[in-house]
């Protein structure tokens, strides 16, 4: 992505622009429509294709999911779609279709004139098409890729402009400039994956090279690269005396120049050869082109996957041929694959997003909003309480599910990513929540467990695109400073746990607070007792994990960077939340605070947990900027605000609250 050495982005762009727009590509598009809808076992089948991206094998349906989330915003596509032709090839019927990733990058990659027509780009700001002079609809629209392509040297020049710009200082016009441009080249890169398997390679003119292949013309890549052998030998051997054959020879080799130079940013499908000198970066079409024409090892599980896509390329408007060239495919694919150990997880992670846990937890826990205050109005009612702990149960178990599918997946602990931290925080503080409400039963810690998994998953889904926006995936591979370690393992956890625990206890001392303020059942002595008592067991929750993961963290640290503790950031992050729970529980124990003391400094605890969460990481600086993201820091100062304010307010009603002093009687 952008973070990519800049120049060879702005190459990649000039030249996927200049394939597609040239006179080269304009003669590659063939005018097809699909006029039917893909069988379901193709989808499934096509789903499970493995691929390499972002530094891992994944299944074809997660490289096509994240795609399809980074430009239109969500995993799925409304598309129209032309159902019927007449004689002439026309349409004559249209209806809109609900494409589910695979389905998606199945046109792209086999129907890129109509993928190309689908308004699948998110412009959020119209004043991007008038910078690069072309039309909005209105100020946030969806657009297709045809509708843009008359822009998309301008938006290049733009986003080389806005990409000059420290990252710190760009405005939002400029980060989604950015944005933009980089999804239409992935989207270029996807449907020029198979225009080597379309184009036509000249083999006349030359009776040497009509030896190998025969006269005429060759269709396929995979026709020239099976003859890789002779085609080497009679490169060695032809000389420019040889006038003709060296003539056709340089002709040939120039077209698959071009044909590598269209797909070298396209997927990695193909398994490097067992003689390559790089065994773990699995090869593109344009590699598999190179290594044939130059390496002398055996290609041929390389050039038959290329030959298993021009047959699939040969058979799209027969369903049956299509099925079954895709299956001999697919075998293929994924017993090189399974042969290397790098297949086992595939239908995991394609089981993962056809489950889509956590979008179904916020579903549950919004309906269990719902519930709960219907509780509230109604509060004799037992459906709606067990209700409310039932929906709330199910979405702890989906998250749960989601997040051990992700461990499984990747074979790490929970905790890689600053995504992740938001899935694990939730659904340890919802388990505290449970924990919490069994012992204490007064619905309190309940309602508390609702909007924590409301708030936890709306969250985690808002910031699902920045992640992949900055690593290119959810699942990415890490730094290799945070490769799978024992006491990193522990650390990430444990800390994690502390954070949530702070959290929870900040979210248990609003409802004092705001409680006491609005009058909110001040005479039951009895429940503010108990939410101050849950306060206090989550606070020393919170510091017990925070120190335990906090020392955790040093061991690794001496381990891996040889030294225990060096001021970093995120360490001193760590170390205010251990000296605020200290500070907090001491000064309970010395009466220097009380209830409300205890629950003002509980809801200020939350923001030292935000701090140490997120806020060292947009500073940008120490040995933990992995975690870096932009766009946070609004809203993350939003959240001090409005907890600065529920500050404000409990000494309002502390204030409000005093006895007023007797005045004398003067007489």
């Amino acid at each position: 992505m952008w973070k990519t050495n800049r120049a060879m982005g702005f190459l990649v762009a000039f030249a996927a622009f200049f394939f597609l727009s040239s006179p080269l590509g304009a003669a590659q598009a063939e005018s097809r429509i699909r006029s039917f809808e893909w069988p379901q076992e193709t989808v499934e089948l096509f789903a499970t294709l493995p691929v390499q991206h972002g530094g891992r094998i994944k299944p074809l349906d997660s490289l096509a999911g994240v795609n399809l989330l980074m430009m239109n915003g969500k995993r799925t596509l409304e598309a129209g779609i032309d159902w019927s032709l007449d004689e002439n090839g026309e349409p004559v019927a249209a209806r809109t279709e609900s494409l589910k990733p695979s389905a998606w990058l199945l046109d792209c990659f086999f129907f890129p004139e109509q993928a190309r027509a689908y308004r699948a780009f998110r412009v959020q700001d119209a004043a991007i098409l008038t910078s690069i002079g072309l039309e909005s609809r209105k100020k946030r629209d969806w657009y297709s890729f045809d509708e843009l392509l008359p822009g998309l040297s301008a938006l290049s020049a733009e986003a080389k402009k806005a990409f000059d710009v420290e990252t710190i200082k760009r405005t939002p016009k400029q980060r989604q400039t950015i944005k933009l441009n980089q999804d239409l080249l992935n989207f270029e890169n996807l449907i020029v994956f198979l225009d080597p398997m379309r184009n036509e390679y000249s083999t006349a003119g030359s009776g040497a090279l009509e030896n190998i292949y025969g006269p005429g013309k060759t269709k396929g890549i995979a026709g020239i690269l099976e003859h890789e052998v002779e085609l080497r030998q009679l490169r060695a051997s032809i000389s420019p005396a040889d006038s003709a054959d060296y003539s056709a020879i340089q002709a040939l080799l120039k077209e698959l120049e071009k044909a590598m130079l269209g797909t070298f940013n396209s997927p990695a499908f193909f398994v490097p050869s067992k003689g390559a000198i790089d065994q773990e970066t699995w090869w593109k079409v344009d590699d598999v082109i190179r290594e044939s024409v130059t390496s002398l090892d055996d290609h041929s599980d390389q050039i038959g996957a290329v030959r298993g896509f021009e047959r699939m390329l040969a058979n799209t408007n027969d369903s049956t041929a299509f099925q079954r060239e895709l299956e001999t495919l697919h075998a293929s694919l994924v017993g090189q694959a399974a042969a290397r150990g790098e297949y086992k997880h595939i239908e995991k992670e394609v089981a993962l997003y056809n489950l889509d846990p956590f979008t179904r937890g916020l579903v549950c826990f919004l309906l269990a909003f719902l519930t709960m205050a219907g509780s509230w109005l109604k509060p004799s009612s037992k459906g709606l309480w067990y209700g409310q702990i039932g929906l709330s149960a199910v979405g702890t178990i989906l998250l749960i599910v989601g997040i051990v599918y992700r461990s499984v997946i990747r074979e790490r602990p929970p905790v890689v990513t600053l995504y992740d931290t938001i899935l694990f925080i939730t659904a340890v503080s919802l388990l505290v929540a449970f924990f919490t409400e069994w012992l204490t039963k007064r619905r309190v810690a309940m309602a508390g467990a609702v909007l924590v998994g409301v708030g936890g998953l709306f969250l985690a889904g808002r910031y699902e695109l920045k992640e992949i926006a900055s690593s290119g995936d959810t699942m990415a591979s890490v730094v290799a400073v945070l490769d799978t370690n024992f006491y990193l393992a522990i650390h990430v956890t444990t800390i994690a746990m502390g954070y949530a625990g702070g959290l929870f206890a900040a979210v248990l001392a609003h409802a004092w607070i705001l409680g006491q303020l609005f009058g909110f059942k001040t005479q039951d002595k009895a429940l503010y007792k108990t939410i101050y008592t849950m306060t206090y067991g989550v606070v020393c929750f919170c510091l017990l994990f925070s120190i335990f993961g906090t020392i955790m963290g040093g061991i690794w640290a001496n381990d891996s960077w040889g030294r225990f503790w060096g001021w970093d950031p995120k360490e001193n992050g760590a170390l205010l939340i251990c000296l605020w729970s200290l500070l907090t529980l001491h000064m309970r124990l010395g009466g220097f605070i009380r209830d409300r003391g205890f629950a003002v400094m509980s809801v200020f605890g939350g923001i030292v947990v935000s701090a140490s969460w997120w806020g060292v990481n947009l500073l940008n600086v120490g040995l933990h900027s992995y975690g870096f993201t932009s766009g946070v820091a609004y809203t993350l100062f939003v959240y001090w605000v409005i907890e600065l304010a529920v500050i404000g307010l409990a000494a309002f009603d502390h204030f409000r609250k005093l006895p007023k002093p007797t005045v004398p009687d003067p007489s």
